[in-house]
C-alpha cells in the first residue's frame, strides 16, 4: 500500500483544520518547502498538497506550490483545492505536480472533467469523495452532494476515473483513527484503487487498511505530531512491520 503526507496550505503556512473548521486551526510551519524537503529524504510513496485557500475561494498558494514541487527532488506530488477552471488546472501541471484531486468539478463540471482525462489521461486525476455522515461534500466541505457513496461511485465509473481519494471529514484533523467501520463497508474490488484519509493515528491503523486492500493512505497531523516515526507508518502500509 501506498503512503502520502498531506501539505495543507493556508496562507502560506502548513496547518491542520480540525473537521475542515478554519476556527479550529493548528499551524506546523511557515515553511512549507522545507516542509517538503524533509518528507522528499524519506520513503513515502508521495506528498499530497492541499491549497486550502484556493478551495475555500480566498485565493492561492501557487507560489508556494512551486517551491513545494522544487523542494520534493522528484518525490510524487499530487495537489487538491480549488481545481475548478481549466486555466487553473493548466498552471498547476505546468509546475511539474505528477496528479491533481478533483471534487467541485465532478458535481459541478463534469464535461471539464471530460476534456481533462482526454488531454491529461485518467492516471493523473483523483476523484475526491469526501463524505460525513450526509453523504459526499464539495467546494472545501462546504456544500453538500445530496449523493451517497454508491453514486459517486457510479460518477468515478463514468467518468472512468483510475484514482479515489475518500476523506472522513468527521475525522479528518482529529486523531480519533479512521472510520474503519465505513472503510470496512466499500466493496473489496473497489478498495485497490481507493486512498483513505482522515483521524488516521497509528501505523496499525495504516497496517488494518492495508490489510483489507487499500490502494493508499493519506497521513497528516499524526507526521506533524511525531505520534511514531515515519519508518514505522512506511513499514505498516507495505506489510513489513509488527506495528504499534
Amino acid at each position: 500500500m501506498e503512503l502520502w503526507v498531506s501539505i495543507d496550505i493556508l496562507e502560506g503556512r502548513v496547518v491542520r483544520l480540525i473537521k475542515g473548521d478554519l476556527g479550529n486551526m493548528l499551524v506546523y510551519s511557515n515553511n512549507p518547502a522545507y516542509v517538503a524537503s524533509q518528507l522528499a529524504s524519506t520513503e513515502i510513496d508521495g506528498i499530497h498538497v492541499v491549497d486550502i485557500d484556493a478551495a475555500l475561494n480566498r485565493g492561492d498558494n501557487m507560489e508556494v506550490l512551486k517551491e513545494i514541487v522544487m523542494s520534493a527532488k522528484g518525490k510524487a506530488v499530487q495537489v487538491g483545492g480549488g481545481l475548478r477552471t481549466r486555466e487553473r488546472v493548466e498552471k498547476v501541471f505546468r509546475i511539474g505536480v505528477d496528479r491533481i484531486v478533483i471534487g467541485t468539478i465532478l458535481f459541478k463540471n463534469r464535461e471539464l472533467v471530460k476534456e481533462l482525462i482526454r488531454d491529461y489521461g485518467p492516471e493523473r486525476l483523483v476523484a475526491a469523495l469526501d463524505f460525513n455522515s450526509e453523504g459526499i461534500v464539495y467546494e472545501g466541505w462546504s456544500m453538500a452532494s445530496l449523493m451517497r457513496v454508491e453514486e459517486g461511485f457510479r460518477l468515478v465509473d463514468d467518468l472512468s476515473l483510475k484514482y479515489i481519494l475518500m476523506t472522513s471529514v468527521e475525522r479528518d484533523g482529529t486523531l480519533e483513527g479512521p472510520d474503519l467501520r465505513f472503510f470496512e463497508k466499500i466493496p473489496v474490488e473497489r478498495r485497490g484503487s481507493i486512498f483513505a484519509s482522515g483521524g488516521i493515528t497509528t501505523p496499525r491503523e495504516v497496517k488494518m487498511l492495508s490489510s483489507i486492500g487499500y490502494r493508499g493512505v493519506v497521513l497528516g497531523r499524526a507526521y506533524y505530531e511525531k505520534l511514531a516515526p515515519i519508518k514505522d507508518y512506511i513499514k505498516a502500509a507495505k506489510g513489513v512491520a509488527s506495528a504499534s
